[in-house]
């Protein structure tokens, strides 16, 4: 085997093992990327969630709210000399 073909054969080795590396580190940062694509959205689930439980207790809260608006007499100041038209 002769110097130039030791060249070729590890120029040749050395551009494999780089194209297999770096295919590997493609793979990985897809997978990395996807994991925190998958995080993420879990998270804005888990917020919409809250959020949403949230809003169902202000609804709760202002409808019992509107309940007793509606159970109050029309009006509550009182005079001696008779009632008060509001």
């Amino acid at each position: 085997m002769t110097f130039f073909d030791s060249v070729l054969l590890y120029f040749s080795a050395g551009t494999s093992a780089f194209m297999l590396i770096a295919g590997g580190w493609v793979k990985i940062r897809d997978w990395f990327k996807a994991h925190a694509l998958a995080k993420a959205e879990e998270a804005a689930a888990a917020a919409k969630a809250e959020a949403d439980k949230v809003e169902e207790l202000v609804q709760v809260r202002l409808k019992q709210i509107q309940t007793d608006a509606a159970a109050a007499p029309a009006s509550t100041a009182t005079s001696t000399s008779g009632p008060v038209v509001g």
